[in-house]
This record gives C-alpha cells, sequence and structure tokens, in this order.
C-alpha cells in the first residue's frame, strides 16, 4: 500500500510539473520574425517556401511567429486566413533596405527565407 501511495504522490507532482511548464511557456512565448522574399525572381520557388513555413508553423511549439513579406507586414501567421496571402503579390527586387521596417522588432530570432543574393546581419537567411 506505501508503494501505491509514493507512485500516486509522484505522478501527482509529475502532472503538476508539466501543466505549470505549459502554462508559463504559453504566457511567456518567444517571438520568430520570418520575413519572405517575394520578389518577381522567386516565384517559382513560392510552394517551396510554403511549405518550410508550415513545417516551422508545426514544430515552433510556444514560439509565436510573426509574419511578413518585402513588402509589408502581416502579422501573426496564425490569425491569417490562408498561407497564399503571403504570396499575393510578386514585384521588384528585395534589398536590405526591404528590411530596414523590421529593425524596431524585438523578435529573438529573424528568418529571411530568400535565394541567398543578400545576408543582412542578425537574420538567419534560408536560400531557395
Amino acid at each position: 500500500m506505501k508503494i501505491i501511495k509514493v507512485f500516486s504522490v509522484f505522478i501527482l507532482l509529475h502532472v503538476a510539473a508539466w501543466g505549470a511548464t505549459h502554462v508559463y511557456l504559453s504566457n511567456n512565448s518567444s517571438n520568430i520574425l520570418l520575413v519572405v522574399d517575394t520578389s518577381y525572381s522567386m516565384k517559382p520557388k513560392f510552394n517551396d517556401m510554403k511549405k518550410w513555413i508550415i513545417d516551422l508553423e508545426n514544430s515552433s511549439h510556444y514560439k509565436k511567429i510573426i509574419i511578413g513579406t518585402d513588402k509589408a507586414l502581416l502579422g501573426d501567421l496564425d490569425k491569417l486566413k490562408s498561407k497564399d496571402i503571403i504570396f499575393r503579390t510578386a514585384f521588384g527586387r528585395m534589398n536590405l533596405d526591404n528590411l530596414n521596417r523590421y529593425t524596431g522588432n524585438s523578435a529573438k530570432k529573424k528568418i529571411l527565407l530568400s535565394d541567398g543574393s543578400i545576408k543582412p546581419k542578425g537574420w538567419q537567411v534560408v536560400s531557395f
């Protein structure tokens, strides 16, 4: 009988720790800024980029993904009606000046999906 009581206390402590961790991480999620190069030259890669974004979203538990393009900030990835909204325009070329709108963003991690032609400081560049 003593073993059952000890085991019950152990299980209860485990469940309480998991619950507390879940609540803490849900309330204190870190931000990821994801910027997509939607220039005309990247248009053939849009499907691959969309798959990469979906994989990131599925693997990023307790993280808030803020999405933008080289043209505009779109907002929370969760709140977009469709991922196709990200790729609705394809014109112009991307350069470092396009990323200036994101300099004030306090995201801990900044990811740029592009062709790798520019490598901004402080950004993780994923080339397609």
